[in-house]
């Protein structure tokens, strides 16, 4: 079967017998899966509200629709989720789950708790093309986007394993991949997940990060399901921000603060700027200064993220007292600023961590 969108997908099943999955599935690909079935479009709606409203993925028992229906619909779709075929947990209650897509592919997805609240960061492709220095997803190059039912298949599961269920949670898009460079997709997966009779996960719970695509950002920033917004920047100086984010040949500081310029509108939420701090290389006042210069004038506020280690990390943490004095001189400039607390780090989960490696279960690539 050659490679078909869902609503097509969706019209060939009856011709070759595919199954399709079900996460994934928009509203229309619902009602071409289900236009030989005498079903209204109210029984449509309610085939939508089971799989994502109520997280229900057995037809069987979707009981408000026929029971040929549902019949039918069970032997032509099958859930879509992926295995999961690792689970890690650190000493702070953060768990990493390693998810193993239908082609034998490995992606992480990971859930934070902290106190009552409760975040998930999760993943946008198999690896990363973008080869920041300091990202361990980076050394796995990149192999391919995930489909919106892939994205979506993560919250179905990290609602499954953990306590999310039934309560409010975060989204943070900073998992394995660039999220715009695969927008298509995203966007999709998005209009789903902040669809109140979908997912119902507001869209201010969402943040949806990039390492500086800026064309991608502001096309995005359009978009009807663009949440809140994160630019990963860690340098404000073109020559260093090359060496570490090779992306800044093609989009320098210049063009990105452009960006940033025409999305600080009135109505917009704040941007993020994510700025990893390593030791003796952009944690100094200087390199604090011209953050300062980069984001004044801006609706932006900075994250600062001490740097997290791994195996053969190229880089080293930098001390308590240099990540203070770089976030005093940020606000003393009028930059709101804060310190991100790092999660998971025993067990390679927290930023710039994820790279499927340390899984004592997961078989060669």
């Amino acid at each position: 079967m050659r490679n078909l969108g869902y609503s097509e997908r969706a019209e060939a099943v009856a011709v070759d017998g595919a199954k399709v999955p079900l996460v994934g599935m928009d509203r229309e690909a619902l009602g071409a899966l289900c236009a030989d079935l005498g079903l209204k479009p109210f029984q449509v709606a309610e085939a939508y509200r089971w799989i994502y409203g109520r997280r229900n993925l057995d037809p069987l028992t979707w009981t408000n629709l026929p029971a040929r229906a549902r019949r039918v619909l069970a032997e032509r779709t099958v859930p879509g989720l992926p295995e999961v075929s690792g689970e890690q947990r650190s000493s702070d209650g953060t768990r990493k789950f390693l998810l193993r897509l239908s082609d034998g592919q490995a992606i992480e997805a990971v859930y934070l708790p902290d106190g009552v609240r409760r975040t998930v960061c999760v993943s946008s492709q198999v690896g990363c093309a973008m080869g920041c220095a300091f990202c361990m997803t980076a050394r796995m190059g990149f192999l391919r986007n995930l489909t919106a039912g892939e994205i979506l298949s993560q919250f179905f599961l990290l609602e499954r394993e953990t306590d999310l269920s039934g309560r409010p949670y975060n989204v943070v898009f900073m998992g394995m991949g660039e999220p715009l460079a695969n927008r298509e997709n995203l966007e999709a997966a998005l209009s789903i997940l902040e669809d109140p009779e979908g997912m119902a996960i507001s869209w201010r719970r969402i943040t949806v990060s990039t390492s500086g695509l800026a064309d991608a950002l502001e096309a995005f920033a359009k978009s009807p399901a663009c949440p809140r917004l994160s630019l990963s920047l860690n340098a404000a100086d073109d020559v260093l921000r090359t060496r570490l984010m090779p992306v800044n040949r093609r989009y320098p500081l210049r063009r990105l603060r452009e960006a940033l310029q025409r999305l600080s509108t009135r109505e917009r939420e704040r941007i993020s700027l994510e700025y990893v701090l390593l030791s003796g290389v952009n944690d100094g006042e200087e390199e604090a200064r011209k953050v300062a210069r980069f984001a004044r004038g801006l609706k932006v506020k900075v994250n600062l993220i001490p740097y997290n280690g791994g195996p053969e990390a190229p880089f080293r943490r930098c001390g308590t007292e240099a990540v203070r004095r770089f976030q005093e001189i940020l606000l003393a400039d009028g930059i709101a600023t804060s310190i991100r607390k790092s999660r998971g780090e025993d067990i390679l989960a927290a930023c710039g961590q994820l790279a499927r490696k340390g899984w004592a279960s997961e078989a060669p690539p």
